[in-house]
């Protein structure tokens, strides 16, 4: 084992979610509406609008003050 592999163990990740559009990809995706009609939201880069979105997990070190991991 490496001291690097030792070292990522003792680190805590954090779980995030970012919303990506199922059209362009992008992370600019907010939340619409939703009543009857269930949830739409909409992508301020494509300017598409619907229910299905693409939810990705993002995992952080609580420690690099929330940037993402590679």
């Amino acid at each position: 084992m490496k001291v690097k592999d030792i070292k990522a163990k003792g680190k805590k990740a954090r779980r995030e979610t970012v919303l990506r559009c199922p059209h362009c990809g992008s992370t600019d995706v907010t939340y619409e509406l939703g009543l009857i009609t269930g949830y739409k939201y909409h992508c301020k880069k494509c300017q598409y609008v619907g229910a299905l979105v693409i939810q990705d997990d993002v995992i952080c070190d609580e420690d690099d003050g929330g940037r993402e991991s590679s």
